[in-house]
């Protein structure tokens, strides 16, 4: 489902009172989201703690789902917006592999960790949507490719043969660890284990060494 498809489910108002009304549907279903770390909550408290009827939710939703969908949308801008202007300030400020390495992994990481709380029951809920799935592969594409990007103005520095299968491979694994600390996905269990300070600083040595150092030849295939 395209991101104009679920836009056009939510019936958007067009007239101030009823614009009002929606935004207030969004934050509140945003809010519980991120209060209870999950998905657990019923449109009669949306519109409780939103001080909206029910039926005015009815009249622009069909289901919970499609609120959850406009919400995960919203927050994901949000992030889309921080993260890539995080990541072309820190390719802007230039330098040597070491250093773009440095800048770029602390800026993915604290954008992500300032909307953890928000994006954690989206996560959670992706295994089991595919809509939430395709919203959230989306936002990564735009990360990962900025990220890869960034990476690449300094491909000189790069070892690899391929210096942007590197970057690419060096950007996922930065990204699932960085997940799994916050507790995206199915990895709640393994939730704020360690330092985070460590652990952006391991990441950002590792990602540069791994860059910076020529493979090892792989064997030709029988």
């Amino acid at each position: 489902m395209d991101i104009e498809t679920i836009m056009a489910k939510a019936r958007v108002p067009q007239q101030g009172r009823s614009k009002a009304s929606f935004e207030r549907m969004l934050t509140t279903a945003e809010e519980l989201m991120t209060q209870r770390g999950s998905d657990e909550f019923t449109l009669n408290e949306v519109a409780k703690h939103g001080k909206v009827s029910i039926g005015s939710i009815y009249c622009r939703f069909d289901s919970k789902e499609d609120l959850v969908h406009v919400v995960q949308l919203r927050v994901l801008e949000r992030v889309d917006t921080d993260m890539l202007e995080a990541i072309a300030a820190a390719q802007a400020r230039g330098g040597g592999l070491i250093d773009v390495v440095h800048d770029l992994v602390q800026s993915v990481a604290e954008v992500l960790r300032r909307y953890a709380d928000r994006m954690r029951p989206l996560m959670l809920r992706a295994s089991g949507d595919p809509v939430i799935a395709a919203i959230g592969k989306r936002s990564y594409v735009r990360t990962s490719e900025a990220v890869i990007d960034a990476l690449l103005t300094c491909a000189d520095e790069i070892r690899h043969g391929d210096p942007r299968h590197a970057a690419d491979a060096g950007f996922r694994i930065l990204y699932a660890s960085i997940a799994r600390y916050l507790g995206f996905g199915s990895s709640l269990d393994a939730a704020g284990e360690g330092d985070w300070n460590e652990l952006k600083s391991d990441l950002s040595d590792m990602l540069a060494a791994y860059l910076s150092t020529r493979p090892k030849a792989r064997p030709l295939p029988a």
